[in-house]
């Protein structure tokens, strides 16, 4: 097994990307900078910004300073910007280099994060309940303020009688004083003059510390809710962007794109001008980002590597592993496109003496026949290419628990399929159960796989009949009178759940799920379906899919078919294609009597088009509320009662 986590070895030759990003945030000339490295969820960013830390803190000049936050730490603050701010004071205090050089000023801008606090959240939480409890001494208002009293008056409040004994000191009643001007005042006014003193204060107190960059690394951003990630970004651009500094953000770009879509979010956007909003979305992010480095998707050179060496880290002893991983590190300096594979690992590791060496041969072996099709399926994704090794040596570890006598290699290939066409793997499941293990369909798939060219195939396998998926066939060892009953016995969980599940459905996925589940108005449903466009064609199945699920898990929610019936309108054919395996199963299952009657009019309207969809509702129960309300507006069809939209018509 393999720790989801960073480690500190460079296993994807991703140190030419961090040794870049070096080279100009400590260039003064080109200072202050903010870069975005910007990559799918578990594409290797935060690998880069742990290798950027440990390169910037072995500074021995002492000229560059770096400090580490996880942008998802400041999640619960009601302030992300204070806290922020208020964390990067703390750090740059308590650093052995420099800190007791700039201890003063610190404090003072701190006091200046606490005063920006208060004209925000804390203004209306703590100021006026803290005055109208001392000037009226009503005791249940002081009570209320205790807690948040803290924040002016010191941790040493504890109770209401610790708050009166504070307020009537010269300090409290100096604190007072200054929480009245604060409320008295139009707060709105005074901020551009509070951010340009602050900026001014504490770029002196970076000149103080005698450096000639201070780089700040704010991870994993894109784990927080939109309105966290603007507010960090925001007090980045306005607080914190002073000569001599650097800001490295990691980041999905598409999940930083939708959070200043929501932020400023316009309801009621026409689709003319949808072209122009997202222009405008462009320029704020580049407000924000000023150098966006997006992190490419491994090749299959990278991934057969990866692999090779996640094997080599897993199962040789130390010193093995680090010849190999030195010679990789020299090799890799020469070399940027072909693969460091079994035959470099077997060259360096002959003649060694180690327990688990031939383990190792066959498990490198197998890493080279399946690379290619992991690199499709798994879109170059080192997390997911960890996650699947990881899936894989549990079900080999089961397998062994459950005395099964399984062959490698034909498991590699079935968890393959399982990533790259998860329907698929559910079709083979459903065949082997039928034919004992041991399915004739795939006797007539290696067959043509071998020689397309030509041939035709059953319109049974016609699903099948795809580039990736003839590779699959073709990839040794047959699968041609080979039991799968064991094989997906141990799959059996994922055939519920699946592989895909929601541990591994990226944020942005996430992100417009939600969107387009929580829409208002049909106006806004549309604008909401056009954020599918951001989408790679390789992650639209798993959102259609979501919402497939979301009509099988509450079938009586007309929304789900609303949102179903409007993508499909929009063009995305692959949503058809769910869309009849879900009322298939509901079916099935007898719950198409949940259906809402209100589904009808865009299930009549998809069956004008399609045949065979319309074959599929007029075989619903003849009981359910749905057939009669089909039976009804199928009769306005004909009658010339309903007007199909645009899109339909056109296809």
């Amino acid at each position: 097994m393999w720790s989801d986590n960073e480690t500190d070895k460079d296993l994807l030759g991703f140190k030419v990307h961090a040794d870049l990003i070096k080279s100009v945030i400590t260039n003064e000339l080109i200072l202050p900078v903010s870069i975005g490295i910007f990559g799918d969820w578990g594409s290797g960013k935060s690998s880069i910004m742990k290798m950027l830390e440990q390169e910037l803190n072995k500074d021995k000049q002492g000229d560059t300073a770096c400090l580490y936050f996880n942008g998802w730490a400041f999640e619960g603050y009601d302030d992300a910007k204070a806290a922020l701010i208020e964390d990067v004071l703390i750090k740059l205090k308590e650093n052995k280099k420099f800190g007791h050089k700039i201890k003063d000023e610190v404090a003072k801008l701190l006091k200046s994060v606490n005063w920006l606090r208060a004209g925000g959240f804390l203004m209306k939480n703590v100021a006026k309940p803290a005055l109208l409890a001392y000037a009226t001494g009503e005791a249940s208002l002081i009570v209320d303020v205790v807690d948040k009293a803290q924040f002016f008056f010191g941790d040493a409040i504890e109770n209401s009688a610790d708050l009166i004994k504070k307020i009537d000191t010269d300090e409290g009643k100096e604190i007072i004083n200054e929480l009245k001007g604060l409320i008295k005042k139009d707060n709105a006014n005074d901020i551009p003059t509070v951010v340009r003193k602050f900026r001014e204060d504490f770029e002196k107190t970076i000149k103080k510390t005698g450096l000639k960059s201070l780089v700040i690394l704010i991870d994993d951003l894109d784990r927080c809710n939109p309105e966290r990630i603007i507010d960090n970004l925001e007090a980045i651009k306005l607080f914190l962007n002073v000569p001599k500094t650097a800001f490295i953000i990691g980041a999905d770009e598409r999940i930083v794109r939708h959070a200043i879509e929501c932020r400023y979010k316009t309801p009621n956007i026409h689709s003319a001008e949808i072209e122009q909003y997202k222009d405008i979305v462009t320029d704020y992010l580049e407000k924000l980002i000023q150098i966006p480095y997006r992190l490419p998707r491994l090749s299959n050179a990278d991934v057969e590597t990866y692999m090779t060496l996640l094997f080599c880290y897993r199962d040789l002893s130390e010193t093995d592993f680090n010849i190999v991983y030195n010679d990789f590190i020299e090799f890799r300096k020469q070399d940027r496109h072909s693969s460091f594979n079994y035959v470099k690992v077997k060259k360096l590791v002959k003649g060694k003496r180690n327990s688990r060496k031939k383990e190792v041969e066959q498990q490198l072996l197998l890493v080279k026949q399946i690379a290619p099709l992991v690199t499709d399926g798994l879109k170059g994704n080192p997390r997911q290419i960890k996650r699947f090794l990881n899936t894989f040596t549990l079900r080999l570890d089961l397998a062994e628990v459950a005395n099964f006598d399984l062959d490698e290699k034909i498991l590699a290939k079935l968890m393959v399929l399982e990533y790259i066409a998860l329907a698929r793997f559910k079709d083979l499941c459903d065949w082997q159960q039928m034919q004992n293990g041991k399915p004739k369909q795939v006797i007539e798939l290696e067959n043509y796989a071998q020689n397309p060219t030509g041939k035709t195939i059953s319109t049974e396998l016609s699903a099948w009949d795809e580039g990736i998926l003839i590779k699959w066939a073709k990839m040794q060892p047959s699968l041609k009178n080979v039991s799968l009953m064991d094989y997906y016995w141990i799959a059996r969980d994922k055939l519920v759940n699946t592989i895909d599940a929601e541990s591994m459905i990226s944020q942005i996925i996430r992100l417009i799920h939600k969107s387009i589940s929580t829409y208002t108005t049909k106006a806004s449903l549309k604008s909401e379906i056009k954020k599918i466009e951001q989408l790679q064609d390789d992650e639209k199945p798993t959102l259609f899919n979501m919402i497939g699920r979301d009509m099988i898990e509450n079938p009586e929610n007309d929304r789900c078919f609303e949102i179903t019936h409007a993508i499909i309108d929009a063009g995305y054919a692959e949503m058809m294609d769910i869309y009849k395996k879900t009322l298939q199963n509901l079916q099935e299952n007898k719950k198409e009597s949940s259906i809402p009657p209100s589904a009808a009019i865009g299930m009549s309207a998809l069956g004008i088009k399609d045949s065979n969809f319309m074959t599929l509702i007029t075989a619903f129960d003849k009981t359910s509320r749905i057939k009669k309300a089909l039976e009804v507006q199928i009769k306005n069809n004909n009658n010339g009662n309903i007007t199909v939209s645009k899109s339909i018509r056109k296809k």
